[in-house]
């Protein structure tokens, strides 16, 4: 017997809060991420974390009792990869990017504004052959071999390596914009913490090796493959 439009509509409804409530629960437990290289796992890691619990979320901006849509979320950037021998100062982190569901635009960088990153919008990347867009992306501005153009030329921009895989470590950046709430139904929206936002970070490392410009792209190492 044919099954009716509403019939096939509350089915849906009902797969999509169970597979919800699985994502969700299965986030319960993170505590922070770790970073590794796509092509060079042990050469190129970072950490990323929220302020300071899983519980973290982005703080809803008002104006006087009305809600703007917007809110700020505060996180961690740590470059753990260890410091090359023929060159210390590398590799470097020099972009942080977040793939986020929906298509949301109006992402600002609130912090820090003085050691050159800028946001970008709906970038275009390949992630282990899987062709996807980066909601938005923290870049500093480099040449292919990782140093700083512009008003910034030949300086040693972004994230230096060496640094401690651990909570607090490292850059912290604070961007506002509109976050995605969860995709709970039909219970209530409410927003993702950071650290779940955090699983769809990606780091871009800058003099990976010693020769040519060695850029490898970094993802959590327990992303959804």
């Amino acid at each position: 017997m044919a099954t009716s439009p509403t019939s096939r509509h509350t089915a849906l409804v009902a797969r999509l809060t169970v597979m919800t409530l699985v994502f969700l629960t299965s986030l319960a437990g993170v505590s922070a991420h770790v970073i590794k290289g796509l092509l060079h796992p042990t050469l190129a890691t970072g950490f990323v974390s929220s302020p300071s619990a899983t519980a973290d979320v982005p703080i809803p901006i008002t104006w006087g009792t009305h809600t703007t849509g917007l809110r700020v979320a505060c996180f961690f950037v740590a470059n753990t990869s260890a410091a090359r021998s023929d060159a210390p100062d590398w590799p470097r982190v020099t972009a942080v990017g977040f793939e986020l569901p929906g298509t949301q635009a109006g992402f600002t960088l609130l912090s820090p504004l003085d050691q050159g990153w800028e946001l970008i919008e709906h970038v275009p990347v390949t992630l282990a052959g899987r062709p996807t867009t980066i909601a938005f992306a923290l870049v500093a501005p480099v040449n292919p071999v990782g140093r700083g153009i512009h008003r910034r030329a030949g300086e040693l921009l972004g994230i230096p390596p060496g640094q401690p895989a651990s909570r607090g470590s490292g850059t912290r950046f604070c961007v506002s914009g509109p976050f995605p709430d969860n995709l709970a139904i039909p219970a209530p929206p409410t927003p993702l913490t950071i650290e779940q936002l955090i699983n769809g970070v990606v780091l871009r490392f800058h003099g990976v090796e010693p020769h040519g410009p060695s850029i490898d792209l970094g993802v959590w190492e327990n992303a959804p493959r």
